[in-house]
C-alpha cells in the first residue's frame, strides 16, 4: 500500500487487532503524520458496521477538539474502501511499552516525569468530558525531547466498546482496565486514574498487578482480588509508596484520588520520603530477592555443643566462646533489669506516699515492727554481669524510712546501681537528647531549634505550563518565585500555591526529606464556567457569539467567564438568549424552539 487518501505511506509503524499504523506524509503541507487504519470491512453485519463507523467518526471529531501538549493531535478522519483511517500527529519516539520491554528498568526520574505529564494530559481531557478508557503503556508515547504524549483518544472509546464485533475476538487486553470498565459500568476520569496507577505499579515492581492464563481470570482479579503488595516484589518500596498505589487502584472510584494529578503528586511525595527506592525492569522481580528471602537468616555452621555445665564457665570469655548468644542473652536481661530498676526508683516516692496515707494505724505499726531491714542483693559473678560502678556500702543497721517501706528492696538496689558514679561509666548508655520542640529549647550544639530548622533547607523545583506563574510556599509572600524556579524549604510537609491571572489556583503538597525534589510540571487550567444547553425539541445546533459549534443539544459547554449570546437552531426554527457565565459554576439554559 503506497497511499491512503491523500497521504503518501512511508513505512509501517505497528499492527493491532483492528488495523495497521503507518508513518506517512501529508503532501499538501509536507507534514509527517501517523495514519491509524481500522478495518470496518471485517464487521459482518451491515448495520453494526455502519454503527461502528458513525461512532468512530463522532469520537474522533470529539477528540480532535483536544489541544494539549501531552495529547497526540488528531488532524483528519475519513474512509476509503471499507477502511477507516485517522491522520494524527507523528511522534518521533517510542511507546512506553517499548521502553519497559528493555533490559534495564526505566529510570526513577523518567518514571515520575511520564506519570506526571500523562496525569496532566488526562485531567485536561476529563475537564472536556472525554475519558480515554484504554490507558496502557502502548498508548503513551515518549518524544525525542522527553515529552510524554497520550494517543488514541476517542478511538479507544469505540474500539474497546466494540471489541466483540471484530471477528468475535477481544481487542487489546484488560490488564490495565478499571473494575467498573470491565464490568461494563459507567466510567469517568477515575477509571483512567486506575489504569495510570496500574502502570506505576508495573514500573515499580516489574510485574502487572492482575495476571492470569485466561481472560476471565484477569477480569475476576481486577474486580475481586487485591494485587500482591509491592514490597513483596520490590523490597525497596516502603509503606508510603504502597499506600499511594493501593489508593490509586481502589476497587471503587470514590476510594481513589480526586484526579490523576493528585495521584501522580502523591506518588512523587511518597518516593521523595522513601530513601533507596528503585524501579524494576519487566520480570525483574522474579530474579530479585523478595522480602522474605532478604529477612531470612543466613545459615551458619555452629560448633558442636559443649557438655560443660554453665556453673563451670567461670569467666565471661569462656561463656562467650562456648555458648554463642549467651552474652547477648545476659546483656538483654541486664538491660531489662536496669529499666525496671529505673522505673521503681522513679515510682518509689509516690508509692511511699500512698502507703503512708493508709488510715489503718495498726497496719502501719505492724509494718514498722515486722518489716525486716532491706538486705543488699548478692553480688553476681563476673561471668554474669559486667563490673558495676562503685557504690557506698549499704548500712544494714540503719532504720528504713517509713515512706519507703513499700519500695521493693531489689528495685531500690537496682536503681542505685544504675546511677552513674564519678569517674566510671554507667552500665546503661545515657538517653539520646531529644531535639528541641519549641523556640525556647536548645539543640545539641546550643543553638535555638528554630535557627537550626532554618539552617537546613532544600530546593523545590517547579515548572508551570504556561510559564510565568507565581509560586508561593506555605502562604508566605517572602517565600515565592516566578516559574520555572526553585524555592527553599526545611524538612517537613509544605504546601505550594501556583497562581496566574485567568487560571485556577493549583496547590501541591510536598514532603521534604533529606534532599531537594523536582515536582512534575504543573498544568494551569483556565478559569471556565459550565453552560448546560438544552432545547425542546433536542438535537438542535448551537451557535455561541456567532460561532457554530459541533455539539448539538443537550450539550455541556466549557466557556471562559463572561457574557454570551447563545442561539440554538433546528428545522428552520431557532431561539436565542443572552447568558452570563461565571467561573467554576454551572449555568443552565433551556430554549423552546417555536
Amino acid at each position: 500500500m503506497n497511499r491512503i487518501g491523500r497521504y503518501r505511506i512511508m513505512k509501517e509503524l505497528g499492527r493491532g487487532a483492528m488495523g495497521v499504523v503507518y508513518q506517512a506524509i501529508d503532501p499538501n503541507i509536507g507534514r509527517d503524520v501517523a495514519i491509524k487504519t481500522i478495518r470496518l470491512g471485517e464487521v459482518q453485519k451491515p448495520d453494526e458496521r455502519e454503527r461502528l463507523r458513525e461512532r468512530l467518526f463522532r469520537e474522533a471529531r470529539s477528540a480532535g477538539r483536544l489541544s494539549h501538549p501531552g495529547i497526540v493531535t488528531i488532524y483528519d478522519v475519513d474512509e476509503e474502501n471499507d477502511l477507516a483511517y485517522i491522520a494524527m500527529e507523528f511522534v518521533d519516539g517510542p511507546t512506553l511499552d517499548y521502553v519497559l520491554a528493555q533490559d534495564e528498568a526505566i529510570s526513577q526520574r523518567q518514571m515520575l516525569s511520564v506519570l506526571g505529564q500523562t496525569a496532566a494530559a488526562l485531567d485536561y481531557a476529563h475537564s472536556k468530558g472525554i475519558v480515554h478508557r484504554d490507558i496502557k503503556p502502548a498508548n503513551i508515547m515518549i518524544a525525542g525531547d522527553g515529552a510524554t504524549k497520550v494517543t488514541d483518544f476517542g478511538i479507544a472509546k469505540v474500539t474497546t466498546n466494540e471489541h466483540l464485533t471484530i471477528t468475535g475476538t477481544i481487542v487489546g487486553t484488560p490488564h490495565y482496565m478499571s473494575p467498573e470498565q470491565v464490568q461494563g459500568l459507567e466510567v469517568d476520569g477515575r477509571s483512567d486514574q486506575f489504569s495510570l496507577a496500574v502502570i506505576a505499579y508495573e514500573m515499580l515492581t516489574g510485574e502487572k498487578p492482575y495476571t492470569g492464563e485466561h481472560l476471565t481470570t484477569v477480569v475476576y482479579k481486577i474486580v475481586a482480588e487485591e494485587p500482591a503488595l509491592p514490597h513483596r516484589l520490590n523490597a525497596t518500596l516502603a509503606g508510603e509508596i504502597e499506600n499511594v498505589l493501593r489508593k490509586g487502584m481502589a476497587k471503587k472510584p470514590e476510594g481513589r484520588f480526586g484526579n490523576c494529578q493528585e495521584f501522580a503528586a502523591a506518588l512523587d511525595r511518597a518516593c521523595a520520603v522513601t530513601p533507596g527506592w528503585k524501579t524494576m525492569r519487566r520480570g525483574g522481580s522474579l530474579s530479585g530477592p523478595t522480602v522474605a528471602e532478604m529477612a531470612a537468616p543466613v545459615a551458619v555452621s555452629l560448633p558442636p555443643p559443649h557438655r560443660t555445665r554453665l556453673a563451670a564457665d567461670t569467666t565471661t570469655e569462656r561463656a562467650v566462646g562456648k555458648r554463642p548468644g549467651f552474652f547477648a542473652f545476659l546483656m538483654a536481661i541486664l538491660v531489662a533489669t536496669g529499666l525496671l530498676a529505673l522505673l521503681g526508683w522513679q515510682a518509689g516516692p509516690w508509692l511511699g506516699k500512698t502507703t503512708a496515707t493508709q488510715p489503718n494505724a495498726e497496719a502501719k505499726k505492724e509494718a514498722k515492727t515486722e518489716q525486716p531491714a532491706p538486705q543488699p542483693p548478692p553480688a553476681p559473678s563476673p561471668a554474669e554481669q559486667p563490673p558495676a560502678p562503685e557504690q557506698p556500702a549499704p548500712q544494714a543497721t540503719a532504720p528504713a524510712p517509713t515512706d519507703s517501706a513499700a519500695t521493693p528492696p531489689a528495685a531500690a538496689s537496682s536503681a542505685s546501681q544504675s546511677a552513674p558514679a564519678s569517674g566510671k561509666p554507667s552500665p546503661l548508655p545515657p538517653a539520646e537528647p531529644a531535639l528541641a520542640k519549641d523556640a525556647g529549647d536548645k539543640t545539641r550544639d546550643g543553638r535555638p531549634a528554630a535557627d537550626t530548622a532554618r539552617a537546613v533547607q532544600y530546593p523545590i523545583t517547579i515548572v508551570s505550563s504556561p510559564g510565568g506563574a507565581m509560586v508561593t510556599l506555605d502562604g508566605h509572600g517572602r517565600d515565592s518565585c516566578i516559574a520555572p524556579c526553585s524555592v527553599n524549604a526545611a524538612p517537613g510537609r509544605h504546601e505550594l500555591a501556583v497562581t496566574m491571572p485567568g487560571y485556577q489556583i493549583e496547590r501541591r503538597e510536598v514532603e521534604i526529606g533529606t534532599g531537594g525534589i523536582e515536582l512534575p510540571p504543573v498544568i494551569l487550567r483556565a478559569i471556565t464556567g459550565t453552560l448546560m444547553v438544552t432545547s425542546e425539541p433536542p438535537g438542535a445546533t448551537i451557535v455561541v457569539n456567532g460561532k457554530k459549534l459541533t455539539q448539538v443539544t443537550p450539550a455541556q459547554l466549557s466557556l471562559a467567564p463572561g457574557s454570551y449570546n447563545v442561539t440554538v437552531e433546528k428545522d428552520g426554527k431557532e431561539g436565542s438568549r443572552a447568558v452570563d457565565v461565571h467561573g467554576d459554576a454551572i449555568n443552565y439554559m433551556k430554549v423552546t424552539l417555536n
